[in-house]
Formats: structure tokens, C-alpha cells, sequence
């Protein structure tokens, strides 16, 4: 009798612990799907027409806060208003009368440019909380690991192509690493960029194009975030790699002087 108890106890435990790993596998994979499901342009979109009036998770300014508005509202009633406000509103549709009202009638532009693809995006956007999430390129270069300074190294030299095929930066400027000092001359001379600026400004400059040319300037877009981090990443060690030679350097020439002495 003990012995089939202690069967059918230790059957259900198995049992319990494959309905748990099944329910965290089902939470991952709808986390990872959702989180591919975002489209590369809705940060964008977020950033250029949401952001004037409302906010994300920081509570209510011209407009209602976004975070949670996939739950507060169906998908189609979204893609509506957000196409056409105006249209919504004149065919007396409760909530959005409501809303009208509740915002001293301010009346949320018709995005009528806007797609349906774009809008799931940007609503797919909302529900991943990406503006929340910060772009790889908001980290410190100096965090960078030796791969990801490998891979800056790639990317500013042209062994490894940008994604949306802009020129590599050493067609027009050089910069110092364990070879020496390498790249054009057209442009100036990168090796002390990242110490003079530090990084912030640097992402802020390497999110545009350094003048207008094809590719980049035929798109809203020229570096990834990725790529951003990466040529922080081995211009940061540029600038190490400067400031430490110079060091040795004055310290020869220190010691070269007191042997004189």
C-alpha cells in the first residue's frame, strides 16, 4: 500500500513539473515571438508622432499614457482611431466621445498615412514595453567585450558591410589600433574622437549620416543601434590605445632625461 502511494505521489510530482516546463517554454516563446514581431520602424514612428502628446508609462499629458493600451482597447478599434479620429468620433463611438470630452476636445491627428503593418508594429511596439527598453547603442563603450571591439574594427574598415550598405568610415579617416594608424585621410583623423566627446555625444553623432550621400540619405535610417555600439566600442579602444601610447612615450622621454642628468 506505501509503495503505490508513494508511485501515484511521485507520478503526480513528475506530472507537476512537466506542466511547469511547459508553461515557462509557452511564456518564452510568446516573450521571444512578440518580441520579433516588433517592426524596426516604430520606435521611429513612436518617437516623430506619439511623443508630443503622449507619454509611456510616465502618466497623462496632452493625450492618455500608452503603456497598457493594447489591453484597454481591441486592436481594431485602435487601427480606427489611430487611422482616423475624427471619423470615429463623428459616428459617436462611446469611448472615443469619451476620451474627446475627457481631453478638452483636443483631437488626436488622422494618421491616415499609416498602415495597418505599421500600426501592428507600433502596437506590437507598445505591448514588447519598447519604449521602456533601451537601444544597444545607449551602452557604454566601455562595456564592450574584445568580439564586440573586433567587430567595430570590422565595420569601420569595411571587412564587415553596414546593413544598410553606407561606406565604411575608413574610406575618409583613420584611426590607431594594434596595427598601427590605418584609413583615409579625406576626412579627420578618428583615433581621439571617443575621448573628446565621450559617448554619449558619439552615439548622438553616429545616428546621422557625417554628410548627405547614397545610400543613407534615401532612408530614415543609416547605422543600426548595433553597429553604433560596435564603432563606439573600437573607437573607445582607439583612444586607449592613443592616450596609453603617449604615456610610455613621456615616460621614455622622462627617463631618457634624468639618465642624461
Amino acid at each position: 500500500m506505501q509503495i503505490q502511494q508513494l508511485w501515484v505521489y511521485s507520478t503526480r510530482a513528475q506530472r507537476a513539473r512537466s506542466v511547469l516546463v511547459l508553461s515557462l517554454s509557452v511564456c518564452l516563446y510568446i516573450s521571444s515571438a512578440r518580441a520579433a514581431s516588433v517592426s524596426p520602424e516604430a520606435k521611429t514612428i513612436f518617437r516623430k508622432r506619439c511623443t508630443a502628446c503622449h507619454t509611456f508609462g510616465k502618466g497623462v499629458k496632452i493625450g492618455p499614457d500608452l503603456k497598457g493600451v493594447n489591453e484597454r482597447r481591441n486592436r481594431d478599434w485602435l487601427l480606427a482611431f489611430i487611422q482616423g479620429s475624427s471619423v470615429v468620433i463623428q459616428r459617436g463611438d462611446p469611448t472615443a466621445t469619451k476620451l474627446f470630452q475627457e481631453f478638452k476636445r483636443e483631437r488626436m491627428p488622422d494618421w491616415t498615412d499609416l498602415s495597418a503593418e505599421q500600426i501592428d508594429g507600433l502596437l506590437a511596439f507598445f505591448a514588447a514595453n519598447g519604449p521602456e527598453q533601451k537601444d544597444p547603442d545607449e551602452r557604454d563603450a566601455t562595456t564592450a567585450t574584445a568580439e564586440e571591439v573586433r567587430k567595430g574594427q570590422a565595420l569601420f574598415h569595411g571587412d564587415m558591410r553596414f546593413t544598410y550598405n553606407g561606406q565604411a568610415c575608413a574610406t575618409c579617416h583613420q584611426a590607431l589600433d594594434q596595427k598601427g594608424l590605418e584609413g583615409g585621410t579625406l576626412g579627420p583623423d578618428l583615433t581621439d574622437f571617443y575621448r573628446s566627446y565621450q559617448d554619449k555625444a558619439v552615439t548622438v553623432f553616429l545616428r546621422r549620416p557625417c554628410f548627405s550621400r547614397v545610400p543613407e540619405v534615401s532612408q530614415d535610417r543609416y547605422l543600426t543601434p548595433e553597429e553604433i555600439f560596435f564603432l563606439k566600442a573600437y573607437l573607445a579602444q582607439a583612444s586607449k590605445l592613443h592616450q596609453t601610447s603617449n604615456l610610455v612615450n613621456a615616460s621614455r622621454l622622462a627617463k631618457g632625461g634624468a639618465e642624461r642628468r
